[in-house]
This record gives structure tokens, C-alpha cells and sequence, in this order.
């Protein structure tokens, strides 16, 4: 992503002071020729390219792996990001880690719902203190989606997970939302156009939430909220704002009055569509390799099962030890399977999920692009309008106030089209950053698990060879 796309974020209230090197530096710029400082300012302007990827390098570390048989790893190891999100230390941007922690039920039967710590470690010296710790349920994450993606169009807004009526009380599925909830955050604090929003401030610190947020939708104006609906965001969030998010996507697809004559616009859409269809294809195969691991592993302890019976009826000891043995082992290949399942969630599936509903975000900012150049096209058919009332105006003392209402409406216009033009490049600039955490993400997807494939396939080994060992002296003594 090009730097010169984000050069207003210097503006940004909650962006850190530039350090006092760079001032001095500057104090110091005169006693330099100017071919020097020339030479200088292009080297700062020049991005540092990233370093190239050692293709070798999955290859090395699975050869290389020593991994604990006994399977000791949690799943935060595997889903924790908030090491690998840090926001780097350079330029006027703070240093953010967020972690969603520790989810419990609370309400009575009807209004029970489930609350997270949320927990901010920062350097930024618009919050008020290194770390905050506040409690939000889903609906508060599900407002702050919409506030961001409302306050700034063009803007990819990393999504919240999405909405669930059944089941949303069962503990696989608080900890797999807790995960996705946790990974939205991040992604946000470590975008350089959401860090320093306000919205995300109130939410991090914030210890009279909804007193807050009501406050700022308030102060909000209507047309900073085209992007979404009419509707309340605090309805929406409360009754269904999944829902508005789909509506909102429908509206994309179908709007009035545009016709996209981009063609970089129109291929990128169909990339995304067929992406989105490939992704949808991917998930279904993946939930269906899950299904069947959960099957296998009760398929095998039902196969253990059946053996006790057998074991107790057989009168040869030997053979009747034999079926013993052979049935623990079937119970506990149940849990191998039950355990790669859980993590072929936790390393594929939430990936491939999260870029589904990124995809419904990018609809959301080309549909406030879309707003935006429908303002455009009013705007100037408003110019032409007043232009033609103005021509038409014989009286010299009425000419004048109708020149000022052209003026006013070629302002708006250009203002109209100009706004139109910064989202089209915004949202270029987006996809290219899109495009490349896509790649990293997925990389890192597959590399988790494959590495738990081989622990997996380490620990049935391992179990088979337990079971040798134990029958071993019974076939010496045949």
C-alpha cells in the first residue's frame, strides 16, 4: 500500500507526537546543501521494500519439528494474534494489543447474554491510562462495526462475526466467537485509518458504554450514516444488524441511477464474486472434513465399546487382553479425532470464514462510493439547475443573488466530486492492503495446520505403538 494515501492521518487526534529527533533534525536542515536534503527527502519518501520470502522455510520448520506427543498445546496458542498485530513503532503510530478474554453468561432466561473482557494495552496518550479493562457484549462489538464503517467510508471495516440465535450459549461456540470478536479488534487497532478513531476509543475505554455511544450517534449527522440504513444503529444491533449488513449488501448490487464505467472497478467486483463463491465452496468442504472427524472418532469408540463384551465373555486371557487393550485405544482415538477437529476450526475454518464477511465489508465501501457519486450527480444536475434559473433572470437586482446560489452550487458540486474521487482511491488503496493480508493470512492458516496434522498423525502413531508394547509379552508367551 502506497504511504502518500494515508499522509492526512498526521491530523489524526489520537495519533502520538512526532518524536523530538525528527524536530531537531529539521532545526539542523539549513546547514545542508540542497542537493542534500533533496537526496534525503526522496530516501524518505522511498518505501522500504518488504523482505523476500524464503520459500524454503515451511519446509525447514516441519522437518525440523519436535512436537510434544501428549498434546499439551491450548488453543489461544494457536489463535492468540495479538503479538503478531502489533503496530510498528514508526511515525505517529501508537502501539496497540487487544485481547478478548474470558466470556460468562449473565441475565435472567429471557435476557441472558454473553459478556467479554476486553482488555487494551496502548502507548497512546489519547487514552487514559496504558490499560483499560472493559466488559461489551456482542451487541456493543456489532455497534462499533457500524460506527466505523458509517464514520468512514471506503474504509475496509474488519467485520464481527455474525449473528446466532441457536446454540449461542454452548461453550465450542462462545469460544469460536470470542476468537473471531478478538481477531476483529486487532485487525482494527492495527489499521492506519480506524486506530485513532473515536468510536473505537469510546468502545476500548470507555466505562459508561451506553450513556457513549448513545452520545455519539447523536452527534453523528445523517449522512455520515448513509453506508448503513436509516434505522438506528442501536436497533439495529439489538434486533438483528446482521440483517441491515445484508440489506445493505443487497442495496450494492442494485442501486439507482449508477452504471460502473471503471473497468478496474467492474473487474475487481467480479474477482470478488467469484472469490466469495470459491471461499463459500472451501468452507463447506472444510465443515464437512470437521463433521466427519467428529463422526470417525464416535464411529471408533462405539467400535471400543463393542469390544468389552467380547473381552469379558473370551476364555482365552491372552486374546481377552488383547481386546482390552485394543478398545482403551479406540476410546481414546476418539479424542484425537475430536481434537483435530477442534483445530482445523480454530486454523482454517476461522480464516476462511473472516474473509467471507471481509468480502461484505468491501461491498459496504463500494456501496459508499456508489453513495457518493449519486451525491455528485445531484449536485450537478442542482448546478444546472440554478444555472438555467439564472439565465433566465431579467432583473440585475435578482441577478446577484442568483449568481451567489451558482457559486454555492458549483462549491457543492466540486466538493461532491472530489469526495467521489479520494473514496475511489481509498478504496484502490484498501484492496491492495486486501490483497496482501489475504496472502499472509492464509499462509499462515495453512502453516498452523499442517503443523497440528503432523502432531495429530504423531500422536496416533504414538498410541498404536503403546498398543504393541502392552501386547508384546502376551504373544511371547503363546
Amino acid at each position: 500500500m502506497e504511504h502518500h494515501d494515508y499522509d492526512f492521518l498526521e491530523a489524526n487526534p489520537f495519533a502520538d507526537a512526532v518524536s523530538s529527533t525528527s524536530s531537531s533534525t529539521r532545526h539542523r536542515a539549513p546547514q545542508e546543501s540542497q542537493e542534500e536534503r533533496e537526496e534525503q527527502e526522496e530516501e524518505r519518501k522511498t518505501p522500504t521494500p518488504p523482505p523476500a520470502v524464503d520459500t524454503t522455510e515451511l519446509n525447514d520448520r516441519l522437518k525440523d519439528l519436535d512436537l510434544d506427543p501428549t498434546l499439551q498445546r491450548s488453543p489461544e496458542e494457536y489463535t492468540s494474534q495479538a503479538e503478531t498485530l502489533e503496530i510498528p513503532q514508526s511515525g505517529s503510530r501508537p502501539y496497540f494489543k487487544v485481547t478478548v478474554q474470558d466470556p460468562q453468561k449473565v441475565g435472567d432466561t429471557i435476557n441472558a447474554h454473553i459478556v467479554y473482557k476486553v482488555k487494551t494495552e496502548t502507548n497512546s496518550p489519547a487514552f487514559r491510562s496504558s490499560e483499560t479493562v472493559v466488559a461489551r457484549r456482542y451487541r456493543d462489538f456489532l455497534w462499533l462495526y457500524n460506527q466505523l464503517t458509517a464514520g468512514n467510508p471506503g474504509v475496509i471495516v474488519p467485520p464481527v462475526p455474525e449473528k446466532h440465535a441457536l446454540g449461542r450459549f454452548q461453550e465450542e461456540f462462545v469460544e469460536s466467537r470470542r476468537i473471531a470478536l478478538e481477531r476483529c479488534l486487532q485487525k482494527i487497532v492495527s489499521h492506519p485509518m480506524l486506530y485513532g478513531d473515536p468510536d473505537l476509543k469510546v468502545f476500548l475505554e470507555s466505562e459508561s458504554f451506553n450513556t457513549e455511544k448513545k452520545r455519539s450517534q447523536s452527534l453523528a449527522s445523517p449522512a455520515a450514516h448513509a453506508p448503513l440504513s436509516a434505522s438506528s444503529t442501536t436497533t439495529s444491533s439489538d434486533t438483528g444488524g446482521v440483517s441491515l449488513m445484508m440489506r445493505s449488501f443487497g442495496e450494492s448490487l442494485f442501486p439507482n441511477k449508477f452504471v460502473e464505467t471503471d473497468e478496474w472497478f467492474a473487474s475487481k467486483k467480479n474477482q470478488l464474486d467469484g472469490l466469495e463463491s470459491q471461499l463459500k465452496g472451501l468452507l463447506k468442504s472444510i465443515e464437512g472434513v470437521v463433521r466427519q472427524r467428529k463422526e470417525l472418532g464416535m464411529a471408533v469408540a462405539d467400535f471400543g465399546e463393542s469390544m468389552i463384551p467380547l473381552a469379558s465373555a473370551e476364555l482365552n486371557r491372552n486374546l481377552s487382553t488383547h481386546l482390552t487393550i485394543l478398545s482403551d485405544v479406540q476410546k481414546q482415538m476418539k479424542e484425537l479425532h475430536n481434537q483435530q477437529a477442534h483445530y482445523d476450526i480454530l486454523t482454517l475454518e476461522h480464516t476462511i470464514d473472516e474473509y467471507i464477511r471481509i468480502i461484505g465489508s468491501i461491498r459496504l465501501a463500494f456501496n459508499a462510493r456508489i453513495k457518493a457519486y449519486q451525491a455528485f450527480q445531484q449536485a450537478e444536475a442542482e448546478l444546472h439547475k440554478k444555472q438555467t434559473s439564472l439565465e433566465r433572470i431579467k432583473k440585475k437586482e435578482r441577478q446577484a443573488a442568483a449568481q451567489q446560489e451558482v457559486n454555492e452550487a458549483n462549491q457543492r458540486m466540486i466538493e461532491c466530486q472530489r469526495e467521489f474521487t479520494d473514496i475511489s482511491k481509498l478504496i484502490k488503496s484498501e484492496l491492495d492492503r486486501f490483497d496482501k493480508d489475504k496472502v499472509e493470512d492464509f499462509r499462515d492458516s495453512v502453516e498452523r495446520f499442517l503443523c497440528s496434522m503432523i502432531e495429530h498423525q504423531k500422536q496416533v502413531i504414538t498410541l498404536w505403538e503403546s498398543y504393541f508394547e502392552q501386547t508384546a509379552g502376551l504373544v511371547d508367551e503363546n
